[in-house]
C-alpha cells in the first residue's frame, strides 16, 4: 500500500502488470479451455479468461473495502478527511485494472470484431475519475468512507461473471433452478451494493452536514454531484435491465407450458411458429 509519490500508489503499478500476467497464466491452463464447450470460438475463450481476472479484482476490492469500512471507528474519524493508505490502494488498483481492461477491450475489437460501447464508456469515465482522485484529492480530501463504499460496488461482478460462465455451458444451465437462484442473487446484490449503496453515501454526507440525504449532493460541489448522479442513474438502468431479464426468465421457467428442453424463450417462439406452419 506504499506510494511511489503522493499520487502514484504501488497498487496502480500492480494493477497494470499483475492482472495481464494473471490473464496470461489463466490462458495457459488446460482446464480453463476444457470448461467451455468444444465448439467455443477463440473470442469466447479470451472472454472467459478476462472474466476470471475481473472476478479476482472485484473480490480483492470488495474484501478490502469491507475491511476499511468495518475496522475504522467512523464516530471518531471524519468520513472525508481520515487518512489511510487503503484509500489510495483501492483507487490505484481500480485504475490499474480498468486501464489494462480497456486495452483488452480495444484488442477484442481489433482481433474479433466485437465490443461493448457502454462498457468502454464506463471504463473511460471511471479511469478519468480515478486519475483525478489520485492527482487532486489524495492528500487534501481522501474520502475513505466513500472509497470503501464505492469498492463494494464490485460485489456483484463475480456473480455476473459466474452466471455468464454457466450460461456458456448451454441449455442445461438455462433450464435449471440454479439459474433462477443465480439471477436472483445477482439482482439483489446489484441493487444493494450499487443503488442502495449509492443512496447511503448521500445519507452519510447529509448526516455529516446536518441536511437531508437528497440535499447533500448539492453541497459537495458540481463535479461530485454530476459524477455521483450519473453513476446512480447508470446503475439504475443496468438494474432495470437485470430485473426485466429476471422476470422473463422466471415467468418462462415456472409458468410456460412448453417442455423445458427448449434452450431459451426465443427457441420456444420458433417452436410455436413451426407448429403453426405444420
Amino acid at each position: 500500500m506504499n506510494v511511489i509519490s503522493p499520487h502514484i500508489p504501488l497498487s496502480l503499478i500492480a494493477g497494470l502488470t499483475l492482472y495481464p500476467a494473471l490473464f496470461g497464466a489463466i490462458r495457459r491452463q488446460q482446464w480453463v479451455r476444457d470448461f467451455l464447450p468444444p465448439k467455443a470460438d477463440q473470442q469466447k475463450y479470451y472472454h472467459l479468461c478476462n472474466k476470471m481476472v475481473a472476478s479476482t479484482h472485484s473480490t480483492i476490492m470488495t474484501i478490502t473495502g469491507i475491511y476499511l469500512l468495518s475496522t475504522v471507528d467512523w464516530t471518531k474519524n471524519d468520513i472525508s478527511t481520515y487518512k489511510t493508505q487503503i484509500t489510495s490502494f483501492l483507487v490505484g488498483l481500480e485504475l490499474g485494472y480498468l486501464t489494462q481492461d480497456t486495452v483488452f477491450e480495444f484488442y477484442q475489437r481489433a482481433a474479433f470484431g466485437v465490443g461493448s460501447n457502454l462498457i468502454l464508456f464506463h471504463h473511460v469515465a471511471v479511469i478519468l475519475g480515478s486519475a483525478y482522485y489520485l492527482y487532486a484529492l489524495t492528500l487534501t480530501n481522501p474520502g475513505p468512507y466513500f472509497i470503501g463504499m464505492l469498492s463494494l460496488m464490485n460485489m456483484s461482478t463475480p456473480i455476473l461473471h459466474f452466471r455468464w460462465a454457466l450460461q456458456s455451458k448451454g441449455r442445461t444451465f438455462f433450464n435449471s433452478r440454479l439459474k433462477r437462484f443465480v439471477d436472483t442473487a445477482l439482482m439483489v446484490t446489484y441493487f444493494w451494493c450499487r443503488i442502495f449503496g449509492n443512496w447511503w453515501m448521500g445519507y452519510a454526507i447529509g448526516a455529516k452536514l446536518g441536511v437531508a440525504w437528497y440535499e447533500a449532493p448539492w453541497l459537495i460541489g458540481k463535479k461530485f454531484t454530476i459524477t455521483t448522479t450519473t453513476m446512480f442513474f447508470m446503475n439504475v438502468v443496468w438494474w432495470v435491465i437485470l430485473a426485466k431479464q429476471w422476470v422473463k426468465s422466471v415467468r418462462f421457467f415456472y409458468l410456460s407450458k412448453e417442455p423445458h428442453s427448449l434452450s431459451s424463450p426465443a427457441a420456444a417462439t420458433k417452436v410455436h411458429s413451426s407448429k403453426k406452419k405444420e
